[in-house]
C-alpha cells in the first residue's frame, strides 16, 4: 500500500495543479496580444477602449460556457470533445483542426512579437533576414522546453505568468504621473461608422483573449481536473480581463496616437518617455518574457491537439507517441516545423504586418470553434432528450456568445476570412483519408 500511494504521489506530482493551470490561462492570454496590439488599435483612435470592453464580455460569456462544459465532461480533451458530443465526429474534427491551425498561426505572431521587442535591445534584429532568423531560433527553443514534460512546462509558464504582469503594471503606475487626456479627444480617427471601428477593434482584441479555453485542452495531465479546470478558467479569464484593460488605457494616455501608430514596442517606448533607455530597455525584456511564456503554453496546445485527433484515429499514429516525459514528441517538432514555414511564407511583409496577419487569420480560425462549442451544451441536452426546465440557463449563455462570435468573425474581415476558410477547407480530405482509406 505504501509503494502504491508513493507512486500515486509521483503521478500527481507530474500534474498541474490549480496555479499551473491559471498560469496556464494567463499565460497564453497575456502574450504579444497586450504588448503588441496597441500599435494596431491606434489608427481607430479611443474608441478601441470600447472594443476591448466589448471582447472582454465576450470572453466572460465564453470561458463560463468552457466551464460548464468541462464540470459535465471531467478529464476529457476540452473542445474536440465539447463540438463532438454536440455536433458529430466529422464537425468536431472540422473546428478542432480549425482551432489548431489558429495555434500555429498564433506562435508564429508570438514567434515574430519577441523578435520586435528583441529589436529594441539588439537593433541587428530589425533587419528582416535577421528577424526571421531569429523567429524560427525562438520557436526552436521553446519546442525543446516543451519536449521536457508538462511539468516543466507548468513550472515555465508560472514563472513567466508573474513576471509578465510586471510591465503592464509598471506602465498604469506611470500613467498617474504623466496621463494626458487629449489623447482620448478624438473618439475615433478611422475614418470609418463607429459601429465598423468597434466591429474591427473588437475582432483584433480578441486576439489577446485566446487561451480562455486553455485549462480544459491538458485535461489528462491535470490534478482533480473537475474542480482545477472551472476555477481555473474563470480566475485566469477575469484576472487578465482587467490587467488588459486599465494597462491599455494607461498606454494609450502616455504615448501620442501617432507615436503610437508608428510603434513596434510600444509598452517600450511608453516607459522610455517617462525612464528614458534603462526603463524602455528594462520593459522590452519583460517583454520578452511575456511572449516567451505565452509561446510556450501555446507550443504544449499545438501538440496536444494532433495528438487527441490521433487517439482518434483522425491523424498519423506520429502524433501520438509519447516520449519519457510523456510528451508526444514527434508531433511536437512535426508542427513547430510547421510553424516555421508560417514565419518563412510571410518573408516579404513588415514584422507589424506579418503579426496583423497572422492574429486576424488565427483568430477566424479559432472563433469557428467558439462558434459551435457556444452550442455545444445545447445540443447535447437535445440528445439527451432532457426536459425544457435544462435547457434555461445553457441558452442564456450560449445565445449571446454564439451572436458575438459571428460578430467577432464578421470583425476579422474579407482577407483573413477567406484564407482561414482555405485552411480549414484542408481538414475534409484529411478527415476522409483516415475514416475510409488509412
Amino acid at each position: 500500500m505504501l509503494n502504491c500511494n508513493s507512486y500515486m504521489g509521483d503521478k500527481n506530482n507530474k500534474k498541474l495543479g490549480l496555479k499551473e493551470s491559471i498560469s496556464l490561462v494567463v499565460g497564453n492570454m497575456i502574450g504579444a496580444g497586450i504588448f503588441m496590439l496597441p500599435a494596431s488599435l491606434a489608427k481607430f483612435g479611443s474608441i478601441s477602449i470600447f472594443g476591448w470592453i466589448i471582447s472582454g464580455f465576450g470572453a466572460i460569456l465564453i470561458a463560463l460556457i468552457f466551464k460548464r462544459l468541462s464540470q459535465k465532461f471531467p478529464g476529457k480533451s476540452g473542445p474536440f470533445h465539447y463540438t463532438k458530443e454536440g455536433f458529430g465526429e466529422f464537425l468536431g474534427f472540422f473546428v478542432v483542426w480549425g482551432y489548431w491551425v489558429s495555434i500555429l498561426l498564433t506562435n508564429a505572431a508570438l514567434a515574430i512579437a519577441i523578435t520586435s521587442y528583441s529589436g529594441v535591445l539588439f537593433p541587428i534584429l530589425q533587419n528582416n533576414i535577421q528577424s526571421i532568423m531569429f523567429s524560427i531560433f525562438v520557436i526552436i527553443l521553446i519546442t525543446i522546453i516543451n519536449n521536457y514534460g508538462i511539468k516543466a512546462v507548468g513550472k515555465f509558464q508560472l514563472v513567466t505568468s508573474i513576471l509578465k504582469i510586471l510591465p503592464l503594471l509598471l506602465t498604469i503606475v506611470i500613467a498617474f504621473f504623466v496621463f494626458n487626456t487629449d489623447h482620448f479627444i478624438t473618439l475615433n480617427t478611422s475614418g470609418e461608422s463607429n459601429f465598423n471601428a468597434l466591429t474591427a477593434t473588437a475582432a483584433l482584441t480578441f486576439f489577446a483573449f485566446m487561451g480562455i479555453e486553455s485549462a480544459t485542452i491538458p485535461a489528462e495531465g491535470t490534478h482533480n481536473p473537475s474542480k482545477t479546470i472551472p476555477k481555473a478558467t474563470m480566475i485566469g479569464s477575469i484576472l487578465t480581463i482587467c490587467i488588459y484593460l486599465f494597462s491599455s488605457i494607461a498606454l494609450m494616455g502616455i504615448i501620442s496616437p501617432i507615436e503610437l501608430a508608428n510603434s513596434t514596442a510600444p509598452f517600450a517606448d511608453a516607459t522610455g518617455i517617462v525612464l528614458g533607455n534603462i526603463g524602455k530597455n528594462t520593459i522590452a525584456i519583460f517583454a520578452i518574457i511575456a511572449a516567451l511564456g505565452a509561446l510556450n503554453g501555446w507550443t504544449l496546445l499545438q501538440a496536444e491537439i494532433p495528438k487527441s485527433l490521433a487517439q482518434e484515429g483522425l491523424l498519423g499514429s506520429s502524433f501520438k507517441e509519447l516520449n519519457k516525459k510523456n510528451v508526444p514528441s514527434k508531433g511536437l517538432f512535426i508542427t513547430s516545423s510547421i510553424v516555421c514555414a508560417l514565419i518563412l511564407i510571410n518573408y516579404s511583409k513588415g514584422l507589424v504586418d506579418i503579426f496583423t496577419f497572422l492574429i486576424l487569420t488565427g483568430t477566424f480560425c479559432a472563433l469557428i470553434l467558439y462558434l459551435f462549442t457556444s452550442l455545444s451544451e445545447i445540443l447535447i441536452l437535445i440528445k439527451q432528450k432532457k426536459p425544457m426546465i435544462n435547457f434555461i440557463q445553457p441558452l442564456i449563455l450560449a445565445l449571446p456568445a454564439f451572436g458575438f462570435t459571428l460578430w467577432m468573425i464578421i470583425g476579422t474581415g474579407g482577407e483573413s476570412i477567406f484564407y482561414g476558410i482555405l485552411l480549414l477547407s484542408i481538414s475534409i480530405p484529411i478527415y476522409i483519408y483516415y475514416k475510409k482509406f488509412a
